[in-house]
């Protein structure tokens, strides 16, 4: 009966080494899409905030005046600061940043590392109170998604957010009514 216990764990205590010596040490580096810096400390209070599924999203909607003037101050020279050289914006992407009423700027990280989520991509759908339908690809900036959207209608739209985390779809809707 003790040969077979010692027999046992003689063969137990292999497997667990030989499992535990076969793991890979290499770890995977994947560089964020948006680096860190917590944008709310400058924009204040989101117009919509949500956790799914260990993301927190939020979202701010400013009119094009209130973004510009948000460039041209301490932010702005942080934004110039932080800028990544090799990534430089074409003009035409710019541009696209600017068109429209308003600017979108929406900001994804995990709940639990509260760093922004790498290699992802964001569109935003909205439906205007007269249910015309537009659709807008945000650009990855410095620390968040953002993009030029036409707000052109007194009244509530839907935001219909579709975030492509790696291989899955996140989707994130919300109403905001425009004054």
């Amino acid at each position: 009966m003790k040969t077979k216990y010692i027999f046992l764990s003689t063969i137990l205590t292999m497997v667990l080494t030989l499992t535990l010596s076969g793991q890979t040490t290499d770890t995977v580096k994947t560089k964020a899409s948006i680096k860190q810096n917590d944008i709310s400390n400058v924009l204040g209070k989101p117009v919509f905030e949500s956790i799914v599924d260990s993301l927190n999203t939020k979202v701010w909607i400013l009119t094009q005046n209130q973004y510009k003037k948000i460039v041209k101050t301490k932010m702005g020279e942080t934004m110039d600061e932080m800028k990544d050289t090799t990534k430089e914006m074409d003009k035409a992407t710019e541009e696209a940043l600017l068109e429209g009423t308003h600017y979108f700027i929406f900001d994804v990280t995990h709940i639990l590392t509260e760093k922004e989520v790498a290699d992802t991509s964001a569109k935003v759908e909205i439906v205007s109170p007269s249910k015309k339908i537009s659709s807008v690809r945000l650009q990855p900036m410095i620390n968040h998604f953002g993009g030029g959207v036409m707000l052109d209608e007194k009244g509530e739209y839907l935001f219909t957010i579709n975030l492509n985390v790696g291989s899955g779809y996140k989707t994130t809707q919300f109403k905001y009514e425009l004054k």
